[in-house]
């Protein structure tokens, strides 16, 4: 019985001396979030969910009531080939996933100025596996998706209200 117990304690310890904690709530320094942008945009409604989901912030239904407005100003997703075959056929493409944004008070002014996120990610390709590439593609820009959403909370849990304005970011990974 002793050594189930010693078992179980040396790992948890481990780990937490490295550091090691679960992922817990966001702390966002605004009660209410309006977010602006299209209501079928996936950015937004996955964005929308992260919040509910990981703070105590709720989202408002409008910017009046909001004490800060998130503004998604743009989203895109790019294909663009990068590697060819020898017979002149796509072989691979960069898949890219980039959004726009700003956070600002209801009465205009700017937490967060327009920023930049953009994130890549590499796609091998063959013309005889067209269908299983389609939905490998679709699966690549949802990860991409949900990768920029944590960055995005991430900027958001940096925001104090009353803090000056932020200054505008552009970042890209893979």
């Amino acid at each position: 019985m002793k050594r189930r117990g010693f078992f179980v304690l040396v790992p948890t310890l481990a780990l937490s001396a490295c550091g090691f904690h679960l992922r817990g709530s966001t702390n966002l320094s605004f009660n209410t979030l309006y977010v602006a942008g299209s209501a079928t945009s996936a950015f937004v409604i996955a964005l929308k969910r992260q919040i509910a989901a990981t703070t105590a912030t709720r989202i408002a239904p409008d910017a009046k009531s909001a004490q800060a407005v998130f503004t998604l100003l743009a989203e895109s997703q790019t294909q663009t080939a990068q590697a060819y075959n020898a017979d002149g056929t796509v072989a691979q493409y960069l898949l890219r996933y980039t959004v726009r944004f700003q956070l600002a008070t209801p009465q205009g002014k700017l937490l967060i100025a327009p920023s930049d996120l953009t994130q890549t990610s590499n796609l091998s390709y063959n013309s005889s596996a067209t269908l299983a590439k389609a939905n490998e593609s679709d699966l690549l820009y949802r990860g991409m998706r949900e990768e920029l959403i944590n960055r995005v909370m991430y900027q958001l849990a940096a925001v104090k209200l009353g803090a000056p304005l932020e200054q505008p970011g552009s970042g890209e990974a893979n």
